[in-house]
């Protein structure tokens, strides 16, 4: 039941805030602030005591534990907004669309983390005056405590510094407001997440929002904390105050797409130091630095934008280095901007079905999904205040998947606790203290994949 109409209690004090940043412009005291926690997160907090409980804050947030019926999941949020329109396709994982494509763009591919689809429709956008500015990602140059911060920017030739995958926590509520103070249309790229709060705000408050008509959402795998640059940033001898200009998906174009390596370059020096990914073994299977609430999200592609691009985790685009993005229109404007890139050749792409669609983001899925309703009947069991969700808590649980995901939630938490003691010592005793946990969840992984059909004829065929 809730007790309170804010963001901080309902959300932060239960661990449920993903640091989107988008509570604080819409709270009409300026009451909430934004701030990078111990932990390596963003968070609202109060500034000062003038809170009127309106609950503003709480009615734009994507995890709110308590939002009004006709918001309650995406599915409802989606037939609000209404977005597709007619004739719209749905999927099991990636909700309502309209077509679906694997390509790249040629022109921005090398510099893109994958196909640099979003790099070319943003451009085509301002060339075209389908909007006027985009709210995007780029380096922060003046603050050496925060890497990359949200910039509006309205010249195509700009957005070639947005480009590449930033795995980091970055917040909206800056930008937001500096956006509501401009003239004009805007197109917002983003998680998930950050792209249900857009549309939260849409539906709470249209004349303040109403600017933002076109969003693209990046698939996520779940977010990561500062420390997560951090921590491989120190298996290549930089310190935590030592970092500049971090790269987390350096392409090795000879190789497959999940051969790629973090670089960063250490203060004092001008080349970068690089770090192969493979080496540190699979950060986001055993989910590392990875905020609580990321555990109770069930939209992996952005359900709710006009667009949703990641990569393209199956063969034989996955075999290509130079990078492959999977495309998902979910608007008409989207469809037919994709439409005219491929009529143009402008965009090389081959359509593929759901089926292979959902293949390529399958273990993501499997996480998300499967492993949701085992996160939450126990959270259910222990009285955890979580959001209303579409999945079902598992009613039989298979012990072994039940020993994966437990620890799954174990190393998140380990891995906070015990890169905050050990981050700025030289000697780290971090990979010794998360050493028990870590060896348990790679045992039952692999004893999980014995019992897989798809292992054993992966084995058969050689790969």
């Amino acid at each position: 039941m809730r007790k309170y109409n804010n963001v901080v209690k309902n959300v932060v004090d239960n661990n449920l805030c993903v640091g989107c940043g988008i509570c604080e412009p819409v709270c009409p005291t300026d009451s909430l602030k934004i701030k990078l926690n111990q932990e390596g997160t963003y968070e609202p907090y109060m500034e000062n005591n003038e809170c009127d409980e309106t609950g503003n804050c709480l009615k734009v947030c994507p995890f709110n534990p308590f939002p009004d019926k006709e918001v309650r999941t995406e599915d409802e949020i989606s037939d609000k907004i209404n977005i597709q329109e007619d004739n719209f396709n749905h999927s099991k994982a990636f909700g309502k669309y309209h077509s679906l494509h694997v390509g790249y763009a040629s022109d921005y591919r090398e510099e893109a983390s994958s196909g640099g689809i979003a790099t070319w429709l943003l451009k085509k956008m301002l060339r075209e005056k389908i909007v006027d500015a985009v709210i995007t990602t780029v380096e922060e140059t003046s603050d050496n405590n925060r890497y990359f911060k949200y910039v509006i920017i309205d010249k195509p030739e700009q957005l070639d510094l947005s480009s590449k995958t930033k795995y980091y926590p970055i917040e909206l509520s800056e930008v937001l407001r500096l956006s509501q103070k401009k003239s004009g249309n805007f197109a917002l790229i983003g998680l998930p997440c950050s792209i249900k709060a857009i549309r939260l705000a849409q539906i709470n408050d249209p004349s303040n929002w109403h600017h933002i008509k076109f969003t693209i959402s990046i698939f996520c795998g779940g977010l990561k904390s500062s420390f997560f640059t951090e921590y491989l940033a120190s298996k290549i001898g930089v310190g935590p105050n030592q970092i500049t200009k971090p790269q987390y998906r350096v392409k090795n174009v000879n190789s497959n797409a999940g051969d790629y390596s973090f670089s960063c370059v250490k203060k004092g020096e001008q080349t970068p130091r690089v770090l192969p990914m493979k080496q540190v073994g699979d950060m986001w299977g055993t989910g590392y630095f990875k905020p609580n609430p990321c555990d109770f999200c069930e939209d992996l592609s952005g359900e709710l934008a006009d667009i949703s691009l990641g990569d393209a985790w199956i063969p034989p685009y996955n075999q290509d280095g130079r990078g492959n993005s999977l495309i998902i229109t979910r608007t008409i404007l989207a469809k037919q901007l994709i439409a005219d890139g491929i009529g143009d050749k402008q965009l090389l792409c081959d359509v593929i079905s759901k089926k292979q669609a959902f293949l390529s983001q399958e273990g993501n899925y499997n996480h998300r999904r499967k492993g949701l309703s085992y996160r939450l009947k126990w959270a259910d069991r222990d009285n955890q205040i979580v959001p209303p969700k579409r999945t079902k808590k598992v009613f039989i649980e298979n012990p072994i998947k039940a020993k994966i995901f437990r620890l799954r939630q174990k190393i998140q938490i380990e891995s906070t606790i015990f890169w905050g003691m050990e981050r700025n010592k030289m000697e780290s005793n971090f990979e010794k203290n998360i050493s028990a946990t870590k060896n348990k969840l790679m045992f039952y992984t692999k004893l999980d994949h014995l019992y897989r059909k798809k292992y054993w004829i992966r084995k058969l065929k050689g790969k």
